[in-house]
């Protein structure tokens, strides 16, 4: 395993949510868990922890559940791509914020991301933006268009000022990946479940910071065989833009 490559600020602890059932990626998750499906030469969660590797991150948490035994025979300990990697185990099936108070020594922010995500964001950017603002969780957010089928009209009362038809408009939205503070902790109730827009709800509601971090790299939530046959193209037709040339190296030679 070739050595980590010099970055500007180290960070260390990353959280994957990795223990979905796919149930919309079926065939492909009839026998396999979401995480372990393949992106041409690599699993999703091989992709992801290559890519934290090189992002400076040092240990990744693993929150697992469906078919968790699968998950831990093909990572282990994470030491054949050069990562530290632990587990939590939730039995019951807990949404996307509930198993964060399985996590044992989390005592510094932490980047938490969906186990079934191709993207070229810079991790260690997000992180360094986190820390820089103060918050207690930064959203990822990415603009999105949503096309109106419908003539759009602007009114001053029942005066119309301008028609336009069928616009496209662009939103803000999450794309499953937030750093967050370990204190969140003290909004979870342990053995219930909750999602990650109902923490984000509830420490706005507490008066927290919460914040957005905005980027326009490539993202493909392949949560979907239509989005996973996507996401496989994009990778397939430029893998250096998700993946290091010294990771692509070691594949090329273990192959």
């Amino acid at each position: 395993m070739r050595p980590l490559p010099n970055r500007r600020e180290i960070v260390s602890h990353a959280i994957l949510l990795a223990g979905g059932k796919g149930s919309r990626l079926r065939p492909y998750t009839d026998e396999t868990p979401k995480a372990l499906v393949r992106i041409g030469d690599y699993t999703i969660l091989e992709i992801i922890l290559r890519q934290l590797r090189v992002a400076g991150f040092t240990r990744v948490t693993l929150c697992v559940s469906h078919l968790a035994g699968m998950v831990a025979d093909a990572i282990r300990d994470g030491s054949g791509l050069g990562i530290a990697v632990d587990y939590c185990h939730d039995v019951v099936p807990l949404g996307t914020a509930a198993p964060l108070g399985l996590v044992q020594d989390w005592t510094s922010p932490a980047l938490v991301m969906n186990g079934d995500i191709l993207t070229a964001m810079d991790f260690a950017d997000v992180m360094a933006s986190h820390r820089r603002s103060g918050a207690m969780l930064t959203v990822a957010a990415r603009q999105h268009p949503l096309a109106v089928p419908f003539g759009v009209i602007d009114t001053d009362g029942e005066q119309i000022l301008s028609i336009t038809e069928k616009p496209s408009v662009h939103v803000d939205v999450s794309v499953g990946i937030q750093i967050v503070d370990p204190g969140v902790r003290t909004y979870i109730t342990e053995g219930a479940p909750m999602d990650m827009p109902d923490l984000v709800t509830a420490l706005i509601k507490d008066g927290r910071t919460v914040r957005a971090h905005r980027f326009s790299e490539p993202w493909f939530d392949i949560g979907t065989v239509p989005n996973l046959r996507a996401a496989t193209k994009a990778f397939d037709a430029d893998r250096g833009r998700f993946l290091a040339e010294s990771e692509l190296s070691d594949v090329a030679a273990s192959s």
